[in-house]
This record gives structure tokens, sequence and C-alpha cells, in this order.
């Protein structure tokens, strides 16, 4: 049985933005971010009726007794091969920040190193460790299995947080962070963000936070990963071509 996708509230409320642009209908939103359109439809009807609340919050972990088995697990050497063969085998995470007429909004994502799809993401006026830990969540409700997942980051005070470290715990996520001196080996992430403001950020002035939080998750959502995706079924394709034995023709 396939595991039911879950849906982070900020992820929620991204979705609904758009479906709330003139022109745009749900139906199109919706398959571009691979949800039904019954459901974003739903989303936009509780956004309407009750605003952000209605999406509630960030689930807490409450077993405190699988956290303290799986603590161990987040205690395993710094992993220092990034190269994933695999989804859902090596994630990276890191965070940048925009300027907006209402002051910094910043910006944490989980990207996986085999496709390059961000995973989570998470924005907020202040980079602590919720906001962390949001994008992390996102992450693990997309995923598609339970196996275990290394996590890599530089060593921010937000990613040595006992609440972040616990979170990784219990959602069987393995640390690994950069060393002293190393934030370079987080490459993928720096790329991830170099991308989004060449190609979006950079253009735009953006007078409120609430209008740069749409942007960047029309740019994730609607842009960057459809575009991964696509990439990762082409090299799929590319894969299956040079397996599949050549047919001689009389």
């Amino acid at each position: 049985m396939s595991k039911r996708r879950k849906f982070s509230p900020e992820f929620k409320q991204g979705a609904v933005e758009p479906a709330r642009q003139p022109g745009i209908s749900c139906a199109q939103v919706a398959w571009e971010l691979g949800v039904a359109p019954n459901l974003l439809s739903r989303w936009k009807r509780e956004a309407d009726a009750k605003g952000f609340e209605a999406f509630g919050g960030t689930g807490k972990p409450r077993d405190e007794e699988l956290a303290r088995l799986k603590r161990e697990l987040a205690r395993v050497k710094k992993e220092r091969d990034f190269m994933a063969l695999e989804p859902e085998s090596k994630w990276v995470t890191d965070i940048t920040e925009f300027r907006t007429g209402e002051g910094k909004l910043y910006l944490c994502v989980v990207i996986d190193l085999f496709s390059n799809i961000v995973m989570g993401c998470s924005m907020h006026h202040r980079q602590d460790r919720q906001m962390v830990i949001r994008a992390v969540e996102m992450a693990v409700w997309q995923r598609h299995g339970d196996r275990s997942v290394i996590l890599h980051s530089d060593r921010g005070g937000q990613f040595r947080s006992s609440d972040y470290q616990r979170f990784l715990a219990l959602n069987t996520l393995i640390c690994s962070m950069s060393a002293v001196g190393h934030c370079g080996d987080n490459a993928a992430c720096e790329g991830f963000f170099g991308m989004l403001k060449r190609e979006r950020t950079n253009h735009k002035r953006y007078r409120t936070l609430g209008m740069a939080k749409a942007d960047i998750f029309n740019y994730i959502e609607r842009f960057h990963n459809p575009r991964m995706r696509r990439r990762v079924a082409k090299r799929d394709q590319e894969f299956m071509n040079v397996l599949e034995p050549s047919v001689e023709t009389g």
C-alpha cells in the first residue's frame, strides 16, 4: 500500500495563492502541483473562511520512548559522500534570505541530492529552529517510504538545536554536518539558491513578506520542481534505452 501524501500548512497556503489569481483555475494549479483538484478547492474554501490558521500548525512528537531509541541514529559519524544513486537516500538543507519592503524573509529548503527536487521548504521573518523543522517536516511528509535518509547541513545553531536533532531522530533522519570551515560542501543548496535568485527574485521588488512568499513558492512548486521531475524522467528513459537489447530486423 502506497504512503498517503501529506501537506504542510505552508504548502497549502502557497498552493492556494496562485489559485486565487484571475484567469488561473484550481484544476490548472492542482495539476502543476500534483494534487487532486477537489483537494485544492477545499483548501481554498478553508483559507477563504478562516485564513492561514485553517491549515493548522506543526505537529509535535509524542512518543518519547521512540525518540530515545532513534536518538542514537542521529549520532552516526559525518557522511562526506554527496553522490546519491537513488531518491530519498541523501538530502541537504540550508537557509538563505531575501529583502522585502517589510524586512528580511528567510527561506529554508530540503533538497534531494538524487533529483535536485525541493522536498521541503519553509519561510519566515525569523531564521529560527522552528522554521527549519517545518521545512524538514514537509520533506518527511512527501517521502514515499520510512527508511533512513541522510540529511546534511552546516553547523548553524538551528541545526544543532536539541529540538531539531530530536525531530530528526523521530523521523529516521541521520544527521550529517559540515566540518568547521567547510561550508562549501553544501553546494547543492547554494546552487539552488543562486538559480532562484538569478531566475526570479533578483528581478523583483517585494513590497510585503507575503508577496515574496507567494512568488518564491510559485517558483519552487510550479517551475523548479516540475523541471527537475522532467529531467529525472528523461534520465531514467535514457538509462532504460541503454539497457534494452537491440532488436535486429530482417
